[in-house]
């Protein structure tokens, strides 16, 4: 009895001691925050600077996500994908990260519901038309989907984007797209929130710069992100270094010595340009009065400064076969007109780079007569080829006669053998002056005199970006619609990334912060070999019905066995 007795005691305060050390372990774990993020790929890792963003907050950023109700399974996983991202954010931003899950849709009569609709397309939150899958009774229905956020700081509210479409790309693949660029999509709305002002860019004008409805939407991007300012580089006695940024939109006048100059000493002053250049005279309008033209060097007198920083615009047209189809007027039924979609050479589908955060997940770029590019020695200057042709491209000189009756003969891809070739090209580093060694005393102090600093033969570290196609950010003008979005095909409304590519180069000339780094995340979807799956289906099937069956009842033998041997033991004990 003495011993039956001790082993009850014994078993007690076992029992006792370790539900008293779960307790502990419980509690204590609730106050240790520690993740370790074992994918390949980092993707439950934010990057530095979104780390120093939130940290920084001094106020509540309350986010609404427009992802709450029965969705298919790939918007499900992208509603999931945002909540661990909050969740992240919420570790580094503490309390001043709020976030909910709302239906904009739930309750609302249809009069309201179209409203709401109307709302968040104007703010940028595009809907989507998706089949959901209902009760068996009732079959497959449409949804409407709002796959996008508010976010709010301070009273201000700026919309996100959480679908980023690829055309002709696997859904899958768009989600998992999608899903990548989350951070760098959050973390930049919070960064334009909570800057104290945004930075200045110029808009310059002087050279014959594009200033009409075709530019509507790059003057619109420029006055929702940044305080836009035009400078006229003829009238203006120096270029500011306030100015964060310059943009040349397809100037069309030769540059004189002294325009260069103003330009020069400012790149000197750490300033930063994105050329937008179309040394070339040649557009689709021509083609819409005649049936040829003639493509001519327009001499905008620029080649001397930007060989000096690093690269040079050839005096050529891109031809290539991966490229946009137009429609082309073929011949005539009577008297109407026979339209086929042609293949276009002179549009080509530019691709980005892969290695650098401001082309990274981004799709192609449609591109309109646009020129290759060399990088030349220029110590101290690393060049990044951001935009490139495919490897079916060529390169034409000029001048040259472009005709729309060459669509009509199939092309010899024997002759597009150039490669990859150069359009948009990033340059950073220490940059030389164009006019060293070329100043007298007399200038040197005229100089001085003029830009209210003297003479510098050398740059702070800066950085510009030079892309020999001013058509890449040029908008189509519908009759019935008004301006449409750079990137959009007028007549198939088919969307590129030429915004994209437009606001990302804007953000990183600008942005001090680094949160474009946050765009360099790539996810691998590692999707099931279906075949596979269905050749050995059975074999898994059993597998998973056998194999925790098999650990219960081996875990029973043991405890069995361990069972009997300490009593055993307890029983032999004198």
């Amino acid at each position: 009895m003495e011993n039956s007795s001790y082993v009850r005691r014994k078993r007690v305060r076992n029992i006792f001691l370790v539900v008293l050390a779960l307790l502990a372990l419980n509690i204590g774990v609730s106050y240790l925050r520690a993740r370790v993020d074992l994918t390949a790929e980092k993707r439950y890792t934010l990057s530095s600077p979104t780390k120093q963003l939130l940290a920084a907050l001094d106020s509540t950023v309350r986010i609404r996500v427009f992802l709450k109700g029965e969705f298919p399974s790939g918007f499900r996983h992208l509603a999931e994908s945002v909540q661990e991202l909050l969740e992240e954010f919420r570790r580094y931003g503490g309390r001043h990260i709020v976030y909910e899950f709302v239906n904009p849709l739930a309750g609302l009569p249809d009069s309201l519901q179209l409203r709401v609709k109307d709302s968040l397309t104007a703010m940028g939150i595009m809907p989507y038309n998706v089949q959901a899958q209902q009760d068996p009774s009732r079959g497959v229905s449409m949804q409407l989907i709002f796959p996008g956020a508010l976010v709010d700081y301070k009273g201000h509210q700026l919309a996100v984007d959480l679908l980023q479409p690829q055309p002709g790309v696997d859904p899958l693949q768009t989600l998992n797209h999608s899903a990548a660029l989350l951070e760098y999509a959050f973390a930049h709305a919070i960064a334009q929130l909570s800057r104290p002002e945004p930075p200045v860019v110029a808009y310059m004008l002087g050279n014959g710069e594009t200033l009409n409805p075709e530019v509507y939407d790059a003057l619109n991007l420029l006055q929702e992100n940044y305080r836009l300012d035009t400078l006229n580089l003829q009238t203006a006695p120096s270029i500011s270094e306030k100015y964060a940024a310059l943009v040349f939109m397809q100037p069309t006048l030769r540059f004189d010595e002294s325009e260069k100059l103003k330009i020069d000493q400012y790149v000197m002053q750490g300033g930063k340009i994105l050329w937008c250049l179309n040394p070339v005279a040649a557009s689709m309008d021509s083609l819409q009065s005649q049936s040829s033209f003639l493509a001519y060097d327009r001499d905008l007198n620029l080649e001397d400064l930007l060989f000096n920083y690093g690269v040079r615009i050839n005096a050529d047209l891109v031809e290539d076969l991966q490229c946009f189809s137009i429609p082309i007027t073929v011949g005539h039924v009577g008297n109407r007109p026979q339209i086929e979609q042609l293949p276009w050479p002179f549009s080509p589908l530019l691709t980005p780079g892969a290695d650098h955060p401001l082309t990274r997940n981004m799709e192609a770029v449609l591109g309109e007569f646009v020129r290759s590019m060399d990088t030349t020695v220029s110590p101290g200057i690393h060049k990044t080829v951001l935009l490139a042709t495919s490897p079916y491209s060529r390169a034409l000189g000029t001048p040259m006669r472009v005709s729309m009756e060459s669509v009509k003969v199939k092309p010899d891809p024997r002759m597009y053998t150039q490669g990859r070739l150069p359009v948009a090209v990033l340059l950073e580093g220490i940059f030389p002056s164009v006019f060293r060694n070329r100043l007298n005393q007399q200038m040197l102090a005229h100089i001085a005199i003029q830009f209210k600093h003297a003479y510098r033969a050398s740059s702070a570290p800066t950085r510009m970006i030079v892309i020999g196609g001013g058509n890449l950010f040029i908008n189509a003008v519908s009759r019935q619609d008004g301006p449409l979005p750079m990137g959009m095909d007028p007549y198939s409304r088919q969307l590129f990334a030429n915004r994209e590519f437009f606001e990302n180069c804007l953000t990183y000339l600008t942005d001090t912060t680094g949160i474009i780094s946050a765009r360099d995340k790539d996810f691998t979807l590692r999707l099931l070999d279906r075949r596979k799956l269905a050749d050995q289906q059975a074999k898994w099937r059993l597998l998973n019905f056998i194999i925790p069956i098999a650990f219960v009842l081996l875990f029973a033998l043991l405890f069995q066995y361990w069972r009997q041997r300490k009593y055993l033991r307890e029983t032999n004990r004198p």
